[in-house]
């Protein structure tokens, strides 16, 4: 498996360095601190976790900054534990295995995305812990302004927002946004400052919640879970048509829009269906209204099982009904219409003791760059719903006109910068085997220090970009280039990740303010990250 590749590179790295310090007549503190952190990160990501266990401890003896030098008796009785762990490793290692293909996990998220706004980097952390352990993903930011930045970038379903920020408060950033269009999102004030003025303040300027610190973990979860169902619940209410408990125009409208913008991303194909109950208006006239509510019940019953899960089944008006079917050719859409219009010729009504049949008619249109508006494919589609009517009813018809389209997946980049070889070689390995679905692309990119990355032609306009920061790196560290990299892009065109091994806070600290999307630990599991990237791309990129 790669990981032992690694652990055997690790062992002659370290051999490497242990033989040329033993040929110096000193080595500096300094040499020895930097040595420790590097292997810190990296043992304990490639599954040494004893080596960066004792790496740790070493470090906090030691000054990042002295030069007082060390003999090789000093040095070597200092590391003794790792010079003798390492022949012990060497000597009790498996045998390398073949490569193996690495994947991603196949399943579908289906989590809202949590802002936590908030200066206090030790309540981030733990909020951050505790709602991605309980499958949420989680962005945060350290200050006003980078909190606004991914309010309106990112729309988040839940903002926890402390009132107390370094740049400004949290009331400041309610009262921004008042003034905003803010699609339901949910704005909770979590603050230890739990005076009456403060929530009374709070909900006067649209916070929907006021949490004081503060908050224990289970509190946590129910509270975000209780928020995102009445959320759902609420959407719910707003995008369902009251008779048939389907999707109404409203949201039709939207997720038109939203498919629309797939297609212009990356060519993804969808079809569309208008459907038309025959002779309605007779069933109407001779049973009655309640009747004929009865029967738009039962159809829309059939659809609803009929239907694939990522189908949108709508109705538009009266008896009339679209459907849109993301990720479909109109072939398929016409095979999956002509099963359901099968079905719905066998299904009985009755009305006053008499059964009868209700058949219907559909018009189909596959998106392509000629037609690409909700009202034109409308348009084109009820051209040949008139047809199927014109030609008998009860039956399906495809407007005919539709050009070629080439399909066209989104392009990913994948940035790891790393100064230590060890770890930025297998990151980049596992991602460049790393296996998305087939309307992604991934590309994997290596650096070995900020300047080289941002003296590259690393940015397409066309790509969206995971980039996998280093904090700490010679010549310019980490922070500096990723003040570079925000002063001209936001996080809908590249999600930063700072990868840290710094001892305390004031690091994260200053990468979140700076314009990180995340931050990640050294040591760290390399699925974990994988996951978690995973999630950030569905909820940034989709």
């Amino acid at each position: 498996m790669d990981t032992l590749k690694y652990q055997q590179l690790i062992y002659k790295q370290m051999l490497e360095k242990f033989k040329t310090w033993s040929e110096q007549e000193f080595i500096t503190e300094r040499e020895i601190y930097s040595f420790l952190h590097n292997l810190k990160g990296t043992a304990g990501t490639i599954g040494l976790d004893d080596f960066s266990q004792i790496a740790n401890e070493k470090l906090h003896l030691l000054d990042e900054t002295s030069n007082n030098k060390w003999i090789k008796t000093e040095w070597k009785a200092f590391l003794s534990t790792l010079i003798e762990g390492i022949h012990f490793y060497q000597t009790n290692a498996n045998p390398l295995n073949e490569d193996t293909q690495l994947a991603i996990p196949n399943h579908t998220l289906n989590q809202e995305l949590i802002l936590v706004i908030d200066d206090d980097i030790i309540f981030i952390s733990y909020m951050k812990r505790v709602l991605e352990k309980n499958g949420y993903t989680v962005i945060i930011a350290y200050n006003e302004k980078r909190g606004l930045e991914l309010i309106y970038e990112l729309k988040p379903a839940i903002v926890f927002l402390d009132i107390m920020l370094p740049d400004g408060n949290g009331f400041s950033i309610l009262q921004t946004l008042k003034k905003v269009k803010k699609d339901r999102m949910f704005v909770t004030i979590i603050s230890a400052n739990d005076c009456k003025a403060n929530h009374v303040k709070a909900y006067e300027l649209g916070a929907l919640d006021f949490i004081p610190k503060p908050i224990d973990e289970k509190i946590l979860i129910s509270y975000v879970t209780n928020r995102l169902a009445f959320k759902k619940e609420l959407e719910h209410s707003i995008i369902i048509d009251e008779l048939t408990q389907v999707y109404n125009r409203k949201f039709l409208e939207s997720q038109f829009e939203y498919l629309i913008q797939q297609y212009n991303r990356n060519q993804t194909p969808f079809s569309v269906v208008i459907l038309d109950l025959d002779y309605f208006k007779k069933v109407n006239d001779t049973y009655g209204h309640l009747v004929g509510d009865e029967v738009l019940k039962g159809f829309s019953a059939l659809v609803m099982e009929l239907k694939r899960e990522q189908d949108i089944f709508c109705r538009y008006g009266g008896e009339e009904f679209v459907m849109l079917l993301p990720q479909t050719s109109v072939q398929d859409a016409y095979s999956l219409i002509e099963k359901i219009r099968q079905a719905m010729v066998k299904k009985d009504f009755t009305a006053n003791g008499v059964k009868f049949n209700v058949t219907f008619s559909a018009g189909l249109i596959e998106a392509n760059a000629c037609l690409l508006h909700p009202k034109k494919m409308l348009e084109k589609a009820d051209q040949a719903l008139y047809e199927a009517k014109q030609s008998g009813r009860d039956r399906s018809v495809i407007f005919d006109n539709i050009a070629d389209v080439v399909t066209k997946k989104v392009n990913i980049k994948i940035i790891v910068i790393d100064d230590v070889s060890i770890i930025r070689n297998m990151v980049a390995n596992y991602f460049k085997n790393w296996t998305m679905n087939e309307n992604y692309e991934i590309e994997v990119m290596e650096f070995s220090n900020g300047l080289s990355f941002l003296n590259s032609n690393w940015y397409e306009p066309n790509s969206k970009y995971i980039v996998l920061l280093d904090g700490l790196m010679p010549n310019m560290d980490g922070i500096e280039v990723l003040k570079k990299i925000r002063e001209e892009h936001t996080s809908n065109e590249v999600i930063v990740s700072m990868l840290t091994g710094r001892k305390g806070n004031e690091h994260v600290v200053e990468a979140l303010k700076n314009g990180a999307n995340d931050y990640i630990v050294k040591p760290f599991n390399i699925t974990d990250v994988s996951n978690r990237i995973q999630n950030l791309i569905n909820r940034m990129f989709m």
